[in-house]
């Protein structure tokens, strides 16, 4: 039976009364029961907003071999000590993908992120998943389902609410800015830089990544589904589209370049990507930054800070590492990195989320050394970092795979928050940084004006 998008609420609910824990096609774990359905359409991201349900976790990976859609959650982890919770999970069910994201640090917490916890991961209800034959619609059943009459009626209802579908979608998403301000002034990122380049230069540290962000206020509420499909289309190229609603107000959406780390059984792949500069206005122009970015001693400094501590973190997790790709240039709509790409095996005795410990935060968004840079980070930065930089993925038996939230946005009710970093070392100037998180964050400030927003400055 092939489900159609419009349909899917109907044709589930109706499909799942009937289903008992003797049915052949159901696939049981310890805690969790798969029912899969055949989709009647192809394009996931398409239908993201056609649900009402808050919780929403759209992943389309840079190397477009991973395309799923959470929905709706039957078990939430908050807290990072929940790891050991969610690595036992996923080993008892091969089919289950733990999804979500956590904070960049611990940190007080902020009007624009409130609510969110040090980690957001959650077991989803509904997993549409693209797979070589199509794609599959796969409805995640908590065991109690099949205990009885009562338990599966709550069950069902919860499905149903998950499924509702959203009225709201065919809304138009023009809409008029009130405000648009960076939250860091040219005055304060230049005494910030400065007083960061001072702690460099006295060896109290060797690099720091300082960010900023353009709050960009609306008179309507924003159309985070709009915003996205236009982000999607413009960054499909070298490029992660994640898209995170976590509350019912709260959206997060990243086009990032950047791999955390691919664990696809016990082979890990991860980007080292640091080094940036603009992309030229023709071939000639993008040809000549290119080779002077590949000779740039501050940017190659940058770069050569990350791809070393990958390589010590490594050593100490995995073994047979290999680099596959050494400072070459990747190429994104507005900039340009220089970017190694690092292949190893996992050691047997270390785990998923200790990639994530150990690598998380790289010196590309914190800085070495690691301890003193987050603590400058939050002696320096006015804004709350949330889930900017952050780790963004899933767990899986089989394959893992986390983002570095970066090229990202937070959409909060009206405000519009764009995040930006750079990459602070001893020939750092604040004028060239500043530009740098300009251009960082054109993927959404362009977006901005091809909806026709003209009055945005």
């Amino acid at each position: 039976m092939r489900l159609s998008a419009n349909n899917l609420q109907i044709d589930i609910i109706n499909a799942l009364i009937k289903l008992d824990c003797s049915s052949e096609d159901l696939i049981k774990g310890s805690e969790y029961s798969l029912y899969k359905f055949e989709a009647g359409f192809n394009n996931i991201s398409s239908i993201i907003d056609h649900f009402q349900t808050f919780k929403k976790f759209y992943f389309l990976n840079k190397d477009k071999d991973t395309e799923i859609l959470a929905l709706g959650s039957w078990r939430d982890f908050n807290s990072l000590y929940h790891y050991e919770d969610i690595e036992r999970l996923i080993e008892s069910h091969e089919f289950l993908k733990i999804c979500g994201a956590q904070r960049f640090k611990a940190e007080a917490d902020s009007l624009e992120w409130h609510g969110l916890e040090d980690c957001s991961y959650f077991v989803p209800k509904v997993l549409i998943e693209s797979t070589p034959q199509g794609v599959d619609i796969n409805v995640i059943l908590p065991n109690s389902f099949f205990a009885d009459e009562q338990n599966k009626k709550q069950a069902l209802h919860e499905l149903a609410i998950t499924l509702d579908p959203n009225p709201k979608h065919t809304l138009s998403d023009y809409n008029h800015i009130t405000k648009n301000v960076s939250e860091t002034s040219k005055n304060q990122w230049n005494k910030i830089v400065k007083a960061a380049v001072s702690k460099i230069n006295r060896s109290q540290i060797s690099k720091i990544v300082l960010s900023r962000k353009l709050k960009v206020s609306f008179k309507n509420p924003i159309s985070s589904y709009g915003q996205f499909k236009t982000l999607k289309e413009n960054n499909s190229h070298n490029s992660y589209n994640i898209l995170f609603q976590f509350s019912p107000h709260q959206c997060f959406y990243s086009v990032t370049p950047e791999t955390l780390f691919k664990l696809d059984g016990r082979k890990i792949f991860i980007d080292s990507l640091a080094g940036t500069t603009k992309r030229g206005a023709n071939k000639q122009e993008d040809d000549a930054l290119e080779q002077t970015l590949l000779t740039n001693t501050k940017e190659l400094e940058e770069h050569r800070h990350v791809s070393s501590y990958i390589e010590d973190t490594l050593a100490s997790l995995a073994s047979d590492i290999e680099i596959t790709k050494k400072e070459q240039i990747l190429k994104l709509k507005y900039i340009q990195h220089i970017h190694t790409k690092y292949e190893a095996i996992l050691n047997e005795n270390a785990k998923r989320s200790d990639l994530i410990t150990h690598l998380h935060p790289t010196p590309a968004v914190a800085g070495l050394p690691k301890p003193l840079a987050m603590d400058l980070i939050s002696e320096l930065e006015t804004n709350s970092r949330g889930l900017y930089a952050a780790p963004i993925g899933y767990f899986s038996k089989d394959r893992t795979e986390f983002a570095v939230g970066l090229r990202c946005a937070l959409v909060d009710k009206t405000d519009l928050h764009i995040y930006a970093g750079c990459g602070i070392v001893k020939d750092s100037s604040a004028e060239k940084e500043w530009n740098e998180t300009t251009n960082k964050m054109k993927n959404f400030t362009e977006v901005i004006k091809a909806k026709s927003w003209t009055n945005f400055q």
